[in-house]
């Protein structure tokens, strides 16, 4: 849920697109398919955000709630930094736990 909320959060800083979504909603959820619902609902949010850049207008500055001076560019970077971040942990997560994770039972 963490993820998804902050997909909608950086997406929507850098293009000014509203999701159809009540992100805060996000948090609440606890069953798994309703997660992964929000989740694919973030992706694709981000990948119209994303489309909404263009060379004239990466490079504006964007107010972000963290410090430093922020590009539509570099919020749409750090998104998709963050999110495989956080799929790293999870990787390592299940490894420590003896499970493999689906991308690496081939």
């Amino acid at each position: 849920t963490h993820v998804a909320q902050a997909n909608y959060y950086f997406y929507m800083v850098i293009s000014g697109l509203k999701p159809d979504v009540e992100v805060a909603g996000i948090g609440k959820l606890t069953k798994k398919e309703d997660v992964v619902a929000a989740l694919a609902g973030s992706f694709a949010f981000g990948h119209k955000a994303i489309a909404t850049l263009t060379a004239a207008n990466a490079f504006e500055v964007v107010k972000l709630d963290e410090p430093g001076m922020w590009t539509r560019g570099t919020v749409a970077q750090f998104g998709v930094s963050h999110a495989f971040d956080h799929y790293g942990q999870m990787v390592e997560y299940l490894r420590m736990n003896g499970i493999v994770p689906p991308a690496s039972a081939k």
